[in-house]
């Protein structure tokens, strides 16, 4: 039951973050480099790291597991951010992509030293 439970979630996390992303934005004015909306992407996707990190601790992942998976999200991530593209009033912005990557990277650490924890 848990297992599946964050699996949903992680899955409803990730279509919302879609969703947002695929809202037009015309006429608001682009954010700073390093900001609150740069936060807000890491914080997104270390939300989303960290139910993902759940999920598979129950599937009992070792560390090279956890590196495909947050390897295929930062995939997803990449996608996500370059859909933006054909979205009015959104642009790509590699800005966004590393922020969306420094929240998986520490979701990732996150995951891989709670399996450290339980292989000593």
């Amino acid at each position: 039951m848990k297992k599946s439970f964050f699996l949903v979630l992680a899955i409803l996390w990730m279509a919302i973050i879609w969703l947002l992303s695929s809202i037009p934005n015309p006429g608001l004015p682009s954010a700073n480099i390093i900001g609150i909306d740069k936060l807000a992407h890491w914080g997104e996707y270390f939300i989303w790291g960290m139910l993902v990190n759940q999920y598979l601790r129950y599937l009992k992942y070792g560390k090279w597991g956890y590196w495909l998976v947050f390897l295929i999200m930062l995939l997803c991530a990449a996608l996500d951010e370059y859909h933006q593209k054909y979205i009015p009033g959104r642009s790509v912005s590699i800005y966004d992509f590393v922020a969306n990557a420094l929240g998986l990277l520490s979701a990732l650490y996150s995951g891989l030293h709670i399996v450290k924890k339980l292989e000593s």
